[in-house]
């Protein structure tokens, strides 16, 4: 007779065991290949960004949008919305160049998708929310008062401003990172609605210093407004000169990486 010997119960539970350890030691490597790829989208959208930007300068002789409050006069070049009381915000001046359907001579952008179609916007290490943007940019106005003061952060935005003007190197300066979570949907509900792709786009960027380490604000207007550990220990950044790279959380939360040597008076 052929008597194969099956398995015991106690083979089954370490043979149960072996693959339990393996699979614990595979997640966490699968895990971190899959930020890294999410990360990787992510740097590739700022660096298209990047690309906009450069030809928005090219197209309207250096001028760039900064942060997207009032308007001064002789300041605003970039195209503008009718009716609006505003600069132009990144994220709607950048658009039709990052998507031939977009178009500035319209508050909607002649989309009316609130950026839902705008997958250049979108980092994929976000946790799912309902923003669409998922970056912010720098609109922060520096003082300088001299050699033995360090330069001043301002509780102003910054106008659209020619690239001439910047004396520092271009590769020194951060223009965009990564937007922070926004648990329960606050900023959401209050920037969203209605509201026009215009409008929308005026709420992501920085104007004030806490918006880029305060986290402990209950002002929505003043609070942070970076990520700074959103892909693992650091954020993905763009400068000024088109580059993007992933930087540390340290550099993120740093003011003075975000001072354009541009300085007012």
């Amino acid at each position: 007779m052929d008597r194969r010997r099956g398995f015991t119960l106690i083979e089954l539970l370490v043979v149960i065991a072996v693959i339990a350890l393996l699979v614990g030691l595979a997640l966490p490597a699968l895990a971190r290949a899959r930020e890294a790829g999410r990360a990787t989208v992510c740097l590739s959208n700022q660096r298209q960004i990047g690309m906009a930007l450069a030809m928005y300068a090219s197209t309207f002789k250096e001028w760039i949008p900064r942060e997207s409050g009032s308007s001064e006069a002789g300041r605003a070049v970039a195209p503008m919305h009718p009716g609006s009381g505003y600069n132009v915000a990144w994220a709607f001046s950048l658009r039709p160049l990052l998507d031939p359907l977009a178009q500035w001579n319209a508050p909607d952008g002649g989309l009316r998708d609130q950026y839902a179609r705008a997958k250049y916007y979108r980092d994929p290490s976000r946790p799912p929310d309902p923003h669409n943007i998922h970056y912010v940019n720098n609109g922060l106005t520096f003082r300088y008062l001299g050699p033995t003061t360090p330069p001043t952060c301002l509780s102003q935005g910054k106008p659209p401003t020619p690239l001439h003007r910047y004396t520092r190197p271009a590769s020194a300066i951060l223009y965009l990172t990564c937007f922070t979570d926004d648990p329960g949907g606050a900023r959401f509900g209050a920037w969203y609605g209605s509201n026009t792709e215009a409008t929308i786009a005026i709420y992501y960027d920085m104007w004030n210093p806490g918006n880029v380490n305060r986290p402990s604000s209950t002002d929505p207007t003043t609070s942070q407004r970076t990520a700074p550990e959103r892909h693992t220990k650091g954020s993905n950044c763009l400068w000024f000169d088109g580059h993007a790279a992933t930087v540390s959380r340290q550099h993120v939360l740093d003011v003075a990486n975000w001072d354009d040597g541009d300085y007012v008076r």
